[in-house]
């Protein structure tokens, strides 16, 4: 099946996240103010407890960022796919340098996407993000 909204764009795993297969996200903060975006993922525990976290994901200098459910825009991708993604050639930063009239055009930008556990988080930043995991008590 062909979804246009992703038709021409490809996924390539952000190497640094390859560790964080079957996570889920616990929590996503978004603060305006810094135009950062904290993504905190854990391991799913039980259907009523929070997952345990296991590490987040720190993005700075946020352009845009959007969430979505799963469920609202279908499976469009399968179960090994890595969670922390690249998309390029990125429809959405095209749509978002339109939007901007250009104002960053010079600047190396990256789509990035997040899909764990249900959730889809879309996010545009000129800036490398950076992964701290947590030690593993066993």
């Amino acid at each position: 099946m062909e979804y246009p909204l992703t038709t021409g764009q490809v996924a390539v795993p952000w190497a640094p996240a390859r560790q964080l297969r079957e996570l889920v996200i616990s929590s996503l903060h978004h603060d305006l103010w810094s135009s950062s975006l904290t993504v905190t993922l854990g391991r799913s525990r039980s259907i009523d407890m929070p997952p345990l976290e296991q590490g987040r994901v720190y993005f700075h200098g946020v352009l845009l960022c959007r969430t979505l459910a799963e469920q609202d825009i279908g499976e469009v991708h399968d179960a090994a796919q890595e969670p922390i993604q690249i998309i390029t050639p990125s429809r959405l930063l095209a749509w978002w340098h339109q939007e901007s009239r250009g104002k960053h055009l010079d600047e190396a930008i990256r789509h990035y996407r997040i899909i764990a556990g249900g959730q889809w988080v879309d996010l545009l930043t000129a800036r490398e993000p950076e992964l701290h995991l947590l030690p593993v008590a066993g």
